[in-house]
């Protein structure tokens, strides 16, 4: 922390001389006055505040306050948070590769990721850790979890668990090694000719992703394709824009950015690179689809390449660069707006000092959002978000749903069910027998409903999210996935659309391309150009 006070003390020094050189005038005087008044400010407070006072992290307060001040996601770093911010980015880690979850104050395996150190050791869902390397782990939290089970490649750690059905503890010694973090953690048929791909953020290698899990999806027999963007809260810049130019023919408009900085300021377009084949999309969205992940809906819709169905995404325009400091410290530092192709600014309004974004208004409610067209002439809504071409909300739920998943009733007893039952058949279903015991586990467990409270009219659902449940516990993510698509009303409503989807590609996409799109900014448009235009420091 010493480091950064004598960083901001060269800071402000520098500022200082710099002013002067500049010249004498009220600008330059008014600088001066503030400068020295919050030094003042500073020294009185460490000398005679009631408590003793940390100088160094009253300077970091005053810092972080004033990137508060002007929007919610400007802030900045220090070296571990830097780090984490970089393995982010990379797509992977060194550690030993468990899904885990902190459940009544216990370290619980919510899944072992397939081919990792973990996997390789035996250890299941629904083990909980109770010790790392002889050390006590009931009540850890999260950020000591990350710290404990993450190190140097070939370094070990020793974790002590209890395993359901198993009477002593049970001790792993596992070997850390690279952990890759994948931006698609699953895809596959959802019948003969359509496919599902689920993109979770956007990383170094998330276009190498994509392309792989298309080129999977292509050789059994996809002929249409839904991309489910729901909760994938945004990236690298440069991702986003590769991926949106896996859709776009060349020469159409992906993204333009504006800023104070003459390179902030630019439009993007489509390459020459492999596109996807010219089949009917559509794009899954909610409102936990942010940045990066807006812009690629929003090349998406305003280009007429596809459906856009769900919720309003989150609203999120703006562009951070990413800018390191001294004595390991870094700046993310908010420099562009993005806009669509149409050129809607997707942001929504939000309030000072970080207090977060602001549903929408009385007043906003009131006046007609401002009204953009498509390429092929849609009409398109501006006002914040993408705005859904159909509009499909989440399932409703009865309150003793919400008060089971509130208290984690779903998690736990899939774990249970999977530890009793580790060779159950993939084909199984959930029956009312297994409902009544679910009702008892969770009455055991201290929460109380009856049936008519958990199944209300939505029997079927509350059957596949327990099975889906179970699943995830034995067989992973992926055939989770599989089995909660039955009852998900916007993946139903989608396979419902594609006849729709394939009609406006047919008479909106393809009739538009042969007027001609704009012309790429350079020979090397695309991927190429969102490398070079938009390095890895800009984040979504």
């Amino acid at each position: 922390m010493r480091s950064l006070l004598r960083g901001v003390t060269t800071v402000i020094l520098v500022a200082l001389f710099a002013a002067v050189g500049v010249g004498i005038g009220s600008n330059l005087s008014t600088h001066f006055r503030n400068l020295f008044l919050y030094n003042e400010v500073l020294t009185i407070v460490q000398h005679r505040y009631v408590d003793k006072q940390d100088p160094s992290k009253l300077i970091l307060a005053s810092i972080q306050g004033m990137l508060r001040s002007l929007d919610p996601h400007s802030h900045i770093l220090n070296k571990l948070m830097s780090q984490q911010l970089r393995q982010d980015q990379r797509g992977s880690f060194y550690g030993v590769g468990i899904q885990f979850d902190i459940i009544g104050g216990i370290l619980t395996v919510i899944a072992p990721i397939e081919g990792t150190p973990a996997s390789k050791v035996g250890l299941l869902a629904g083990d909980r850790i109770i010790k790392i390397n002889g050390q006590d782990a009931r009540g850890i939290t999260t950020i000591e979890v990350i710290k404990k089970l993450k190190g140097p490649k070939g370094t070990k750690v020793t974790i002590t668990v209890q395993r359901e059905g198993v009477p002593e503890p049970l001790v792993f010694t596992i070997t850390r090694a690279k952990i890759p973090t994948a931006s698609v953690p699953y895809y596959f048929m959802l019948n003969d000719t359509i496919g599902y791909l689920r993109l979770t953020r956007f990383a170094e290698t998330t276009a190498n992703e994509m392309r792989k899990g298309i080129h999977a999806l292509e050789k059994e027999g996809m002929q249409e394709m839904i991309l489910d963007l729901r909760y994938n809260g945004g990236g690298l810049l440069s991702q986003a824009i590769a991926v949106s130019d896996m859709f776009l023919d060349t020469g159409l408009p992906i993204v333009s950015t504006k800023g104070r900085t003459p390179n902030s300021n630019q439009t993007v377009f489509a390459g020459k690179g492999a596109k996807l084949p010219h089949m009917p999309v559509i794009v899954l969205i909610d409102d936990g689809t942010a940045s990066g992940a807006e812009i690629v809906a929003g090349a998406i819709q305003d280009n007429d390449r596809g459906l856009i169905v769900g919720t309003r995404s989150f609203g999120k325009g703006l562009v951070q660069s990413v800018i390191q400091l001294p004595h390991d410290w870094t700046l993310v530092l908010t420099t562009a707006r993005y806009y669509t192709p149409s050129g809607r600014c997707i942001q929504k309004p939000y309030s000072q000092y970080g207090m977060g974004y602001l549903a929408e208004t009385k007043e906003e409610k009131k006046e007609d959002h401002a009204i953009y067209r498509s390429r092929a002439g849609r009409k398109l809504t501006g006002g914040g978000g993408i705005h859904p071409d159909v509009v499909v909300k989440y399932t409703e739920l009865g309150r003793g749903f919400e008060k089971l998943h509130r208290k984690n009733m779903f998690t736990l007893f899939g774990l249970h069910y999977a530890a009793m039952h580790r060779h159950l058949s993939h084909d199984f279903s959930v029956t009312d027998e297994m409902i009544s015991e679910f009702i008892a586990f969770a009455a055991k467990n201290g929460v109380q409903v009856t049936k008519k409270e958990l199944m209300g009219d939505k029997g079927q659902y509350v059957k596949t999210y327990i099975k889906w449940r179970i699943v995830r516990s034995l067989w992973g993510n992926k055939e989770a996935a599989k089995t909660f698509t039955a009852v998900d009303d916007q993946v139903q409503k989608a396979i419902e659309l594609m006849p729709e989807a394939r009609e406006m590609l047919e008479q909106s996409y393809l009739p538009s391309l042969k007027h001609g799109a704009e012309p790429a900014a350079s020979p090397q448009a695309g991927s190429e150009t969102a490398s070079r235009m938009h390095p890895l420091d800009m984040l979504l």
